[in-house]
């Protein structure tokens, strides 16, 4: 289908709010030639109501087990683009909640750009309005911004839209980087072959149980300081790659920082500064293999 939409949502466990993104979607539907639900072994039910849907702009792929969310996004990433009929690739959560409009301003807004850029992202707003999940803004941000465009660097992956030319050129989200990160490494290398933008009038809502944008180390739940570990690990490597030599300084320095201020943390003090100091350190000989679509013996892999 030509300048149509093959969106990713990457699901586990959280159905009320999947039906919410599903809709969502559903709504837009003109604008979309599939709808990929990569469901990464749910048992809240969700597995039995994307069963009953009966839909043929849905496809869900079940896995026999939760292969964790980079590597989700990597699996439907690599199935969108190899067996969906669009131009582009929609990436998001199952907790992206991306409003009416948002599809087709994406494509007028790639029709504007003639196609030359690496990634568009939505406006992330949390439930209250505020912003959330912002992207990082590039030098010359304000040179469209008259077109509602702001030039970015790097997002998450909360409604990101790739047009698939980019993605067979270079390759699928990283799966190896677990959570955390792999998106700002995605974007990351997608606005270093071209400049990638924020296009203000695509807005999506972020439902997350509160605004990520106050996660920190020092007051993160205990069960979710492993993530930060993995965090700095991964964007270790994006500055080794992406960056300068000045830049993988700064980080360590600031990661080294933020550890030191999380022994005051009420509790599990060593395990927040043991993350910072070890995922810092890991990110020097974290070396991951780029994958590429079509790569049959991933899905292989993952489904059997």
């Amino acid at each position: 289908m030509e300048n149509s939409i093959d969106a990713v949502v990457v699901t586990y466990n959280r159905l009320p709010l999947l039906k919410e993104c599903l809709a969502a979607l559903l709504s837009q539907r003109g604008k979309l030639s599939g709808i990929f639900v990569i469901n990464n072994h749910s048992t809240d039910g969700t597995t039995e109501h994307l069963e009953r849907i009966n839909d043929s702009l849905v496809q869900v792929i079940t896995l026999g087990e939760n292969i964790g969310g980079a590597a989700g996004f990597e699996y439907g990433v690599n199935k969108a683009t190899s067996e969906g009929q669009g131009n582009y690739v929609w990436i998001m959560d199952d907790d992206t909640i991306p409003n009416v409009e948002a599809a087709s301003v994406f494509l007028e807004k790639a029709a504007l750009l003639k196609n030359d850029f690496g990634f568009l992202c939505s406006n992330v707003r949390w439930t209250d309005g505020h912003a959330t999940n912002i992207a990082h803004v590039s030098k010359d941000w304000p040179d469209k911004i008259n077109q509602g465009l702001v030039g970015v660097v790097a997002a998450t992956f909360v409604s990101i839209f790739v047009p698939k030319d980019n993605i067979k050129q270079l390759g699928l989200p990283v799966g190896a980087m677990q959570i955390w990160g792999d998106d700002t490494e995605y974007t990351t290398r997608l606005s270093s072959f071209k400049k990638s933008f924020f296009v203000s009038d695509s807005v999506a809502v972020h439902k997350t149980g509160y605004n990520l944008m106050e996660d920190n180390l020092k007051t993160i739940q205990a069960d979710r300081i492993w993530r930060f570990k993995a965090m700095y690990r991964n964007l270790i490597y994006v500055k080794r790659h992406y960056g300068s030599k000045k830049d993988v300084i700064k980080m360590v320095l600031a990661n080294v920082v933020t550890g030191l201020a999380a022994i005051t943390a009420r509790d599990h003090r060593l395990s927040r500064l043991g993350a910072a100091l070890t995922g810092t350190w890991n990110g020097f000989f974290f070396n991951p293999a780029i994958k590429y679509p079509t790569d049959k013996a991933m899905e292989k892999e993952i489904e059997n």
